[in-house]
């Protein structure tokens, strides 16, 4: 398990991680759990402020802030890529 994927468990215990993949629009981690789907912003990020800022159904972790696939993902790329 990476790190992203201990802290986003930590923070939602009763969903089960199942995979990570890369986001190539992004070149970001999106981690995929038995319920739902969350694009990791590491705490480094460039674009953190914003993933913070937007970050309402998602969760802020140590790491990074993991925001949620439905309403947060499509805001934060609206925000981001020109």
């Amino acid at each position: 398990m990476t790190k992203y994927e201990k802290e986003l468990q930590s923070l939602k215990p009763l969903d089960e991680i199942q995979f990570t993949e890369k986001d190539n629009q992004m070149d970001l981690d999106f981690i995929t759990t038995a319920g739902h789907g969350y694009l990791v912003v590491p705490k480094n990020h460039e674009k953190i402020d914003i993933a913070i800022e937007i970050c309402k159904f998602g969760f802020i972790g140590d790491e990074a802030v993991y925001l949620e696939e439905d309403c947060e993902y499509g805001e934060f790329v609206k925000k981001t890529v020109n």
